[in-house]
């Protein structure tokens, strides 16, 4: 909740939050690849470790020159490995760059430049608030 309308007071708010707060902010939306009717009124989910994303926007998205692909490539998709909530990106599998002395390294994933395709369905408490009365 926005509790000035100072914008140099709500950057300070968001990057001073605390960590369980930063946590929630990493959300995307839930668009499944194969439509289940249990979360038909859900939008968009908070990022979890084994949720498989797709991203929309950036370099991976369609290709793109920067990280040595092709353009109008198919869109990454892959498994979310690592989240960092203090800057709200994420490690998705897939993702890497070549380094200068030709090592692998992970490329960070803005949440917001992603969607979820498909939710680890692991926790049975995650799915049971999905999947709740949300009246």
């Amino acid at each position: 909740m926005v509790k000035s309308m100072k914008p140099g007071k709500q950057r300070k708010a968001h990057f001073n939050a605390p960590m369980h707060e930063k946590r929630k902010r990493v959300a995307a939306r839930l668009q499944l690849a194969k439509p289940d009717a249990r979360f038909a009124g859900v939008r968009t989910v908070t990022v979890r470790v084994g949720d498989i994303v797709q991203t929309t926007r950036g370099d991976h998205a369609h290709g793109g020159k920067r990280h040595g692909g092709k353009r109008n490539n198919e869109p990454l998709t892959g498994a979310v490995l690592r989240i960092d909530s203090e800057k709200g990106r994420l490690y998705i599998e897939g993702v890497k760059a070549s380094k200068a002395d030709n090592k692998e390294e992970a490329v960070p994933v803005h949440a917001s430049n992603v969607v979820v395709v498909q939710l680890d369905e692991s926790d049975r408490m995650r799915i049971a608030k999905l999947t709740g009365n949300r009246s």
